[in-house]
């Protein structure tokens, strides 16, 4: 028969393992000797005689007591970098139970010690062996943080926030060695826990203390372990931390933990978005759950930016089906991956498809009757457009003829078009096309025979979209490239993908047929600022140790950009962030035919240079920037047409 001991070594452990247990068994048991004999002394006032004449059986019976208490409470299965609460607990019931066993015996069973003497010894005994077993065991944890302190591998790291976040998230540090952070300090703006410690780390005032206890203690690493923080603040100290060449990194919403607790791998670094100070936006969901509820969506170019963001959102209202219309084969199956339960449900179906193809988009609205359709396909790259205009005109002008006729032909309750701020005075060809697609969007709206509200939605950039500047930028970064932006004074209006979707959503909703919705787009933002920040943000030094590089504005490519023109005006909405342009109205007819004749020539002229010049007649505004085109805005010409028009 084999026997083998509680703490006996497994298999995965080792001798080690088993070694240890031995040890912290053996020390706890030393630990219970010299409590009971410090007992002894205490009560016989330190007369040795007295004590060892006591020092007889009470003392086997109460180390056989620990001994069984050691073993039955488990006190020996320590984690030295996890020794904590639970551990104390150990050893406080093992000690308690012993001690009150001890202490029945001795008056069950008088005689081992005198009467008068038992209360006195068992305390004493009592509190010594608790102040040692547990004194030892925080000692095992502060010697082993100081080894972890001296390890020069690791960074030192500063918490903003000393409250029940910021315990957690040193907790969660200190007991996970999968990480390269090590916590030196907290900031906390709640002068109650100025210069107090949160075990064992203190607590300083960032307003007074910042620059000397990152200098001090040569913090690499803040991280941001508040939940209760105003956007001002956490900008504000965001900035504070990228100035003095600290990274920051935050903690997600509890939401996003997974299974309800806080692990280092959920520690995210932060993003420029975190620096728009934008306050969250409010939404009339009712009014969104109305339009959509039961409802069957279109979404074309459903696998981008905007439009997967869009699909997403649109789920939460709960349509009866979105069908997601998207050219690329890879994104397309990316997001029906993403998607895989709301496919196999039925709930989003997606179809591969061009909308430049008039017969499959039309049998899609056959098939499916879309009575709502949220248009984000189109070609948005400006220097790449700038090269292939007819290519523009193609997907831009006739992709939108095409879902914008059928669905005024099938009798949809709405089309929301996508549009952009470069669409304003426009520079480029890109922004031209989609100017031209607004022109004829608008005038359908007022066709006779025409049911459907159309209605367009005009933006800047969105801030991580497919071809922007943050991908690049991030991408440079990673391999200590220089990050190259096209001219130091180059602004640009930036939105995140959530923000301008849900303003997509609500401007849908709100729209009656007609309008040109502009968002609120806040303050222009200098790329050359956002280059700096996206650096800093990396922990690293701009100009030391990844350089900014000018390369020349691009074809096509504005200084700035404008949400309306000289000509428009806004009116306000209901909605803050949402105003309604004053814009030209166009007559159907015409503008139908002179985008039909501008379709055609995308077809049938190889020369851009005519193309790009109809275009110019069409939005007498074009004017093309450091583009070979900008010798049409010189050269005075009769207007170009052809004969015929493209189905659709």
């Amino acid at each position: 028969m084999r026997i083998s001991l509680p703490f006996a070594p497994g298999r995965q452990e080792g001798i080690a393992g088993y070694v240890t247990k031995l040890l912290i068994l053996a020390v706890d048991f030393l630990f219970a000797f010299f409590a009971f004999f410090t007992a002894l002394l205490i009560t016989c006032k330190f007369d040795l005689s007295k004590a060892t004449e006591m020092f007889g059986w009470a003392t086997a019976l109460i180390l056989g007591l620990r001994a069984v208490a050691f073993v039955v409470f488990k006190t020996y299965l320590i984690i030295i970098r996890y020794v904590g609460e639970r551990d104390y607990k150990n050893v406080f019931f093992a000690v308690t139970a012993s001690s009150v066993i001890f202490w029945v015996l001795l008056e069950l069973f008088p005689g081992m010690i005198r009467a008068e003497d038992v209360l006195p010894v068992v305390l004493v005994d009592y509190g010594v062996l608790l102040l040692l077993a547990g004194g030892f065991r925080i000692l095992l944890r502060l010697i082993f943080d100081r080894v972890q302190l001296q390890r020069g591998s690791r960074l030192n790291t500063v918490v903003f926030g000393a409250g029940e976040l910021g315990a957690m998230l040193l907790r969660v540090l200190r007991h996970n060695a999968s990480h390269n952070y090590r916590v030196v300090a907290f900031f906390d703006d709640n002068p109650k826990v100025h210069k107090k410690y949160l075990n064992g780390v203190k607590v300083y005032n960032p307003e007074k203390a910042f620059a000397r206890v990152i200098r001090k203690n040569d913090i690499k690493v803040a991280i941001i372990g508040i939940n209760q923080l105003s956007e001002e603040r956490r900008i504000q100290f965001i900035n504070d931390c990228l100035a003095n060449h600290v990274k920051v990194l935050k903690v997600p919403p509890t939401e996003n933990w997974i299974n309800d607790s806080l692990n280092v791998g959920l520690l995210k670094d932060i993003r420029f978005e975190d620096l728009l100070n934008r306050p969250p936006i409010q939404l009339d969901e009712e009014r969104i759950r109305r339009s959509i509820t039961g409802r069957v969506v279109l979404v074309t170019g459903c696998a981008g930016s905007i439009g997967s963001e869009i699909t997403r959102q649109l789920l939460r209202y709960r349509p009866r089906r979105i069908v997601g219309l998207d050219q690329a084969e890879t994104p397309l199956a990316e997001i029906s991956i993403a998607l895989q339960k709301e496919v196999e449900s039925g709930l989003f179906h997606p179809v591969i498809g061009d909308v430049k193809d008039y017969d499959k988009m039309q049998s899609l609205f056959e098939l499916y009757k879309p009575e709502y359709v949220f248009h984000a396909a189109a070609y948005k790259h400006v220097p790449i457009m700038e090269r292939f205009p007819s290519e523009a005109v193609k997907a831009n002008v006739q992709g939108t003829l095409n879902v914008a006729n059928l669905a005024s032909r099938f009798g949809a309750r709405k089309f929301v078009m996508i549009s952009t701020d470069k669409v304003v005075n426009p520079g480029n060809v890109m922004g031209a096309s989609k100017r031209i697609a607004e022109i004829y969007v608008q005038s359908l709206n007022s066709a006779r025979k025409n049911k459907t509200q159309f209605i367009t939605t005009r933006f800047g950039n969105v801030l991580g979209s497919n071809g922007s500047v943050i991908p690049i930028f991030k991408h440079q970064i990673e391999n200590r490239q220089p990050v190259t932006v096209t001219h130091p004074d180059v602004t640009r209006f930036f939105m995140t993908i959530p923000e301008a979707c849900q303003l997509v959503l609500e401007a849908g909703a709100m729209g009656k047929g007609g309008e040109i919705f502009v968002f609120d787009m806040g303050k222009p933002v200098r790329i050359a600022d956002l280059a700096e920040k996206m650096i800093q943000m990396a922990g690293l030094t701009p100009g030391k140790d990844i350089r900014i590089e000018y390369t020349g504005l691009r074809p096509g490519e504005k200084l700035y950009e404008e949400l309306l023109d000289e000509q428009e005006g806004i009116i306000p909405t209901h909605h803050p962030k949402i105003h309604k342009a004053t814009v030209r109205h166009h007559d159907h007819y015409e503008a139908r035919s002179q985008i039909h004749n501008l379709i055609e020539m995308a077809y049938t002229y190889q020369d851009s240079h005519l193309l790009v010049k109809l275009m110019k007649e069409i939005v007498p505004e074009f004017m093309s920037q450091n583009s070979d085109f900008a010798t049409l805005d010189k050269m005075p010409g009769e207007m170009v047409s052809t004969s015929g028009e493209r189905k659709g």
